[in-house]
């Protein structure tokens, strides 16, 4: 514990001083009144034999164990120069030290639960705190560290705090330590690294390829003409959001000059090209029969598979009527898609004379001589019906059923029911 200081050891000893006044006086000749000076309070000469300064020790800190008391002359000392276990007095409320530079160490009364700390020490990890080694002094200038204003008391209780804080980092550490090894057995299970995989960069094309559509849809070789058209289709009634891309005025226009093509010049089926297919068509009309009779009759012709394959094959002018066809029912369902789209994204309805590809459904119905073409256009403009095109179809049908070919005035009296 702080032992308690007298400050009256502390305080200057005056028992020392001699004051000499030289003439005193206390009125000046022109006053206007005269006092009479007895001579007594005039002059003052005070004489102190042997006079003295306190020359015991003043006391700084006197530690209940000490040897000797600490005082200020030993406290000029720098704290490094002093022997291990030797602490400096920290400044107490009773006694106004001089301020001691860099660091102040704090010495507190040894019990039987003494534990020496060092308060400027910075504790690792691992370290241990009891351990008698020097602590290496901070090579770093000017560093002025705040004076404790604490008792010894509250350092003991502070031994205890660094105590439990000492607990925690070993555990921490320990938890660390396990971490390290997991991982670095983790490490170790794999045998070999893979290095990440660099694939080259590749070109981004979009979804379609449109130049490429229209060289299709272009072709001289109608198959391929055909076959380009059966995907349009396809995607517009599987995936319409995919057929968005081929809504473009370059497909339409392609797909309309196919409807429109001119055939009159091109090659028609051959002498035995009719005939084999007269023979396909009487033994298809003989199976039908004899589906429904007892007494089934042999076919009327025995054709080889190079007659049946002449048969099958299409002349030029039959493969560009059969794409008149496919082109109509294309733009029929790319129209739709055009048309849901418009309705989607603005709320409104597009017009029957503005659908791309319409006028060529029209006008196929109306001026091309091959019955199956006309048909085609019926079931394209059907496709694309809807109640706000009532009035306009309603004409076109109407003018369909007076069709000379019975098969297209019949599908368009259909069309007619169906749309009423």
């Amino acid at each position: 514990m702080v032992q308690s200081i007298d400050n009256n050891i502390n305080k200057p000893n005056y028992n020392a001083v001699k004051i000499h006044i030289k003439n005193p006086t206390v009125n000046k000749e022109d006053s206007i009144q005269q006092v009479t000076d007895n001579g007594i309070y005039n002059a003052v000469d005070i004489n102190v034999d042997n006079p003295s300064i306190n020359t015991n020790t003043r006391k700084i800190y006197d530690y209940p164990l000490a040897q000797s008391p600490i005082t200020y002359d030993m406290a000029n000392i720098h704290p490094i120069d002093l022997p291990k276990g030797f602490h400096v007095a920290y400044q107490t409320t009773n006694v106004i030290l001089p301020k001691i530079e860099n660091e102040i160490e704090l010495e507190s009364s040894k019990g039987e639960d003494y534990e020496e700390i060092d308060f400027t020490e910075e504790i690792e990890p691992e370290q241990d705190i009891n351990s008698e080694e020097e602590v290496a002094v901070s090579e770093e200038k000017d560093v002025v560290v705040p004076e404790p204003n604490y008792t010894t008391i509250e350092a003991e209780k502070g031994s205890d705090n660094l105590k439990e804080l000492k607990d925690e980092i070993i555990d921490d550490v320990k938890i660390m330590e396990t971490e390290v090894k997991e991982a670095e057995d983790k490490r170790a299970d794999v045998s070999e690294i893979k290095r990440p995989e660099i694939i080259e960069s590749e070109e981004i094309k979009p979804k379609v390829d449109i130049p490429l559509v229209l060289s299709n849809l272009s072709n001289p070789n109608f198959d391929i003409q055909a076959q380009q058209m059966e995907e349009i289709a396809r995607i517009s009634l599987d995936n319409p959001e995919n057929a968005v891309p081929y809504i473009v005025r370059e497909v339409f226009s392609s797909l309309i000059d196919i409807s429109k093509k001119d055939t009159m010049n091109l090659d028609t089926p051959t002498n035995e090209q009719i005939e084999a297919r007269k023979k396909v068509i009487a033994n298809f009309i003989a199976l039908e029969e004899n589906k429904n009779s007892s007494s089934p009759s042999s076919l009327p012709y025995n054709l080889t598979q190079q007659e049946i394959t002449l048969a099958n094959e299409l002349s030029p002018m039959e493969q560009a009527e059969r794409n008149k066809e496919y082109a109509l029912y294309t733009m029929a369902v790319l129209a739709k898609v055009y048309i849901d789209e418009v309705e989607k994204q603005t709320g409104n309805v597009v017009p029957l004379t503005d659908i791309p590809g319409s006028s060529a459904m029209v006008d196929a119905l109306r001026f091309n001589p091959n019955s199956g073409v006309k048909i085609a256009a019926l079931d394209a403009l059907r496709h694309i019906q809807r109640p706000e095109y009532k009035d306009e179809l309603t004409t076109i049908y109407t003018l369909a059923q007076a069709d000379t070919n019975p098969d297209v005035s019949i599908t368009a009296t259909r069309a007619l029911e169906r749309l009423n």
